[in-house]
């Protein structure tokens, strides 16, 4: 037996920097009495089924869910005694998010809208959670602190974005076009991420063929555009605003290789980048500690 299986909750002491990744695998006869933490929870179940009650309401369990629990309210798990659920909690200390305490405003208690797009990822933040937890090296409280922020921007983020616009919202007749409304939405907060249209299309759980049909029904364009275009625009905003050089811009905006970058720049704009720049912004936005092309 791999895993020690619990029969009541297990007990939570946070460290000072104040987060604590705790796992749970459920025994059949698994009790728990109704408890209140002064501590946020982020619950993701690995496997089985279940009920949270918090507050009194009811909110269903079962695979990939991910479930809030905000401090201060009462709450009892209850398995399926044939499918005991598998947890991973993450437990947050309010001084965490103590300098933006409106994030949790967006984190409602219960289970998050579900997304084929947030479980992977939340999967992957605690899998980098329980390693630094873990690992005790150098820095582990601080990389903690900073991947738990990261975590609840997240999941903040992906409940604002679960309603696509209404335009999209009316065309949707099915699930494979709500998860690429969702895509959509998420992808203006993600265009920098290196990856290409078949993982994304495997990442949605539909064919490249299905996938690249709906993706230009709702965004108008095609999926290898629609990128490009969010990747450049942002590009502009930088070249405008800010001093940076034109590699390091390159790569902020998602392009591994300069000469790429270069010519889908040219492509968007008709100018190469620091022409661009000069024709927008002057020289004045080429100040000091910012490289001229000539010096690349």
């Amino acid at each position: 037996m791999e895993h020690t299986y619990q029969r009541r909750p297990v007990d939570v002491a946070l460290p000072a920097h104040g987060v604590f990744v705790l796992e749970s695998y459920h025994a059949p006869d698994f009790r728990m009495a109704a408890q209140c933490h002064d501590f946020l929870e982020i619950f993701y179940v690995l496997k089985g089924t279940g009920v949270f009650r918090i507050d009194g309401k009811r909110h269903p369990a079962r695979h990939d869910d991910i479930l809030i629990v905000p401090t201060g309210r009462v709450h009892v798990i209850e398995d399926d005694p044939a499918e005991p659920l598998a947890l991973y909690g993450i437990c947050i200390a309010p001084h965490v998010w103590r300098h933006e305490p409106e994030l949790l405003e967006h984190l409602p208690p219960g289970r998050l809208p579900a997304s084929k797009l947030l479980a992977p990822r939340v999967r992957a933040d605690l899998r980098q959670l329980l390693f630094e937890q873990t690992s005790g090296r150098p820095g582990r409280g601080t990389l903690t602190l900073g991947l738990a922020l990261q975590l609840l921007v997240r999941l903040a983020r992906s409940v604002q974005d679960s309603q696509p616009p209404a335009s999209v919202v009316n065309s949707m007749v099915s699930d494979h076009r709500q998860a690429v409304a969702r895509y959509i939405a998420d992808l203006s907060h993600r265009f920098f991420e290196d990856t290409d249209l078949d993982h994304v299309a495997a990442e949605l759980g539909m064919s490249r063929r299905r996938f690249t049909h709906l993706f230009r029904q709702a965004a108008g364009a095609s999926w290898s555009a629609y990128l490009t275009k969010l990747r450049i625009d942002y590009a502009c905003q930088l070249l405008r605003e800010t001093s940076r050089s034109i590699p390091a811009i390159a790569f902020e905006t998602g392009y591994e290789d300069l000469s790429s970058f270069y010519r889908a720049f040219k492509r968007e704009k008709g100018l190469p980048p620091r022409a661009w720049r000069e024709r927008h912004a002057g020289r004045k936005s080429t100040r000091r500690g910012s490289l001229p092309d000539s010096q690349i």
